[in-house]
């Protein structure tokens, strides 16, 4: 293993994809997302200031974490893969999308689940910054959620799991291509 790699073994971890707007929207696949506090309650993602939807968070002080189903792999893998400052992803990608409830942006309707956040703090760390949002709304799509457990139900949510590079897989191991 290449020392450039060193992250990689920390993976396979949930990939998210996060929604920002300001004069245009645009969404990015994410794994680098962790919760880093309850009370308040607050997510961290780490993006690079090369990336359109870290100025678009910057700008908008805000932004929404949408946690994809297996169903969304195209839009992940698209959403990695493209810039915003190309094209605008959310229009090519046609997915579907409506307003946020709380915060300025979109939601990714088929997503499995939604964080509004606004932003709460940011630092500049080596290659990346990152940005703390204070989850404001948290809601799912209850096909997805047990109520009696609150987390998932596996049987019917399959997350996608980020391996490295251009990989995924799911909590059984198999590689999605």
């Amino acid at each position: 293993m290449q020392l450039k790699y060193f992250y990689r073994m920390l993976h396979p971890k949930l990939t998210v994809l996060i929604t920002a707007c300001n004069d245009k929207c645009n969404a990015m696949a994410a794994a680098w997302i962790m919760p880093v506090s309850v009370n308040p309650p607050l997510v961290a993602v780490a993006i690079s200031p090369k990336r359109y939807t870290h100025r678009l968070i910057k700008e908008s002080q805000c932004f929404i974490v949408n946690i994809p189903t297996i169903k969304m792999l195209d839009s992940v893998k698209y959403f990695g893969s493209a810039s915003g400052y190309d094209e605008n992803k959310i229009v090519k990608s046609k997915v579907k999308f409506r307003e946020a409830r709380k915060v300025k942006g979109i939601i990714l309707e088929d997503a499995a689940g939604w964080l509004e956040c606004k932003l709460y703090s940011q630092y500049d760390v080596g290659d990346h910054t990152i940005f703390v949002g204070e989850v404001v709304e948290a809601y799912v799509n209850m096909k997805y959620w047990s109520s009696t457990e609150n987390t998932w139900n596996i049987k019917e949510f399959k997350p996608i799991l980020h391996i490295g590079g251009k990989g995924y897989t799911t909590l059984s191991g198999e590689y999605l291509d």
